[in-house]
């Protein structure tokens, strides 16, 4: 009896994947009830700067103040995500060298950054945080209109920026949850 418990108890630490299928559906509530200026993008790309703003700050402080490597990584992540966003000449094609200069540092550096992600709270929300940022771009590249979702011609914008401005939420809880780990990557 008790291995169920904890079976379930493993299952339910990961609702925080529930939150980009529930920024969709609160898409379709807004649309439905004539409330789309709620999931505008113009209201979630004035959102996404502030809240990328919070997650940059609160990354380059544990950086700062932890000699975190990973914090760095994270800030950095922050500030490319804060550019593109901000939609100014060059941060189109920029965010996809960002991302492979990114990629490049995580994997010269993916022991150490293994060991953090591998903390149980952080882990589940860093994970359920890029997931969200991928179901974000699946539906900007239109996946969705070759599976059944109601009205996905119409909505699509609405939908991949409100699920994308979510993940820049999750981010921030991201962060908070980074504060919790002891820094493995501090200089002795």
């Amino acid at each position: 009896m008790a291995a169920k418990y904890n079976k379930h108890t493993t299952y339910i630490k990961w609702w925080p994947l529930l939150f980009g299928p529930a920024a969709m559906i609160w898409v379709y509530i807004a649309y439905w009830t004539h409330h789309e200026n709620l999931v505008s993008r113009k209201t979630n790309e004035e959102i996404a700067l502030f809240l990328l703003t919070i997650s940059f700050i609160n990354f380059f402080l544990q950086a700062v103040l932890l000699r975190s490597n990973f914090s760095l990584f994270m800030a950095s992540l922050s500030a490319a995500f804060f550019c593109r966003e901000w939609h100014f000449p060059g941060t189109s094609s920029g965010i996809y060298i960002a991302l492979a200069l990114l990629a490049v540092w995580a994997v010269k550096k993916k022991d150490e950054f293994i060991n953090i992600i591998g903390n149980n709270l952080f882990k589940i929300w860093f994970i359920a945080t890029f997931s969200t940022y991928l179901l974000s771009q699946l539906i900007a590249r239109r996946v969705f209109r070759y599976v059944y979702l109601p009205q996905e011609d119409l909505l699509h914008i609405f939908l991949e920026e409100t699920v994308e401005t979510t993940a820049h939420l999750m981010l921030i809880v991201t962060s908070l949850a980074l504060w919790k780990i002891k820094p493995r990557s501090a200089p002795s």
